[in-house]
């Protein structure tokens, strides 16, 4: 044994060549064209979708105290740079097969247990936010006490994270309902009671 191998026991591990340190921004060959033109459509189409629900809501005032203005300038921002994105992904190459590519890929993706769960959440969220929407109900419940009020709101919003979390935590659904129902009803009482405002405000 040298001395040259005595002085580096593991170097026959190590690399060698010249290295270059990457510091934790160095994000070079993370994002192709092509995830940045995907990227920028599901931005867009997210953008577009809150300048529309923004525009429905109701103008107490004038359009400077509108309640959507903020919204729908946040949004118009944001379809800006993803219009912006996606322009730079074209130039770049990254329309090239852009449609087989996102097939691929989505195929890929919900292969895994863990994409067919994203995806079955997704659904699940969609469906609550148009049950909220369509179905609206407040029923009064007189007590020896006080008026007991329920919401659709309430009732929806309970059976769907009970629903969540029994799919995703795996808890006993008799502890899913529990604490759904006292997370709900909690918010539900310190907007209707402190705020006066019952859950949620109609756009």
């Amino acid at each position: 044994m040298t001395k040259d191998d005595t002085a580096h026991p593991d170097s026959d591990r190590m690399p060698t060549g010249d290295l270059e340190f990457a510091g934790e921004e160095d994000t070079t060959g993370q994002a192709s064209p092509r995830k940045d033109l995907g990227s920028a459509c599901v931005i867009g189409a997210l953008a577009i979708t809150a300048m529309v629900m923004s525009l429905r809501l109701d103008i107490p005032g004038n359009v400077f105290t509108a309640p959507g203005l903020l919204p729908f300038v946040t949004s118009l921002t944001l379809l800006l740079m993803a219009i912006l994105l996606g322009l730079k992904a074209m130039q770049a190459g990254g329309a090239r097969d852009f449609a087989g590519a996102s097939r691929r890929a989505t195929g890929t993706y919900l292969s895994g247990e863990e994409g067919r769960r994203t995806l079955l959440l997704i659904t699940i969220i969609t469906a609550y936010v148009l049950l909220v929407g369509l179905i609206n109900f407040d029923l009064r419940l007189p007590t020896p006490l006080f008026v007991f009020r329920l919401s659709s709101y309430e009732v929806i919003s309970i059976a769907v994270i009970t629903l969540i979390m029994r799919l995703f935590w795996k808890a006993p659904l008799l502890r899913c309902f529990l604490a759904s129902l006292v997370t709900i009803e909690f918010l539900a009482a310190v907007f209707r009671y402190a705020f006066g405002i019952l859950m949620p405000e109609s756009f």
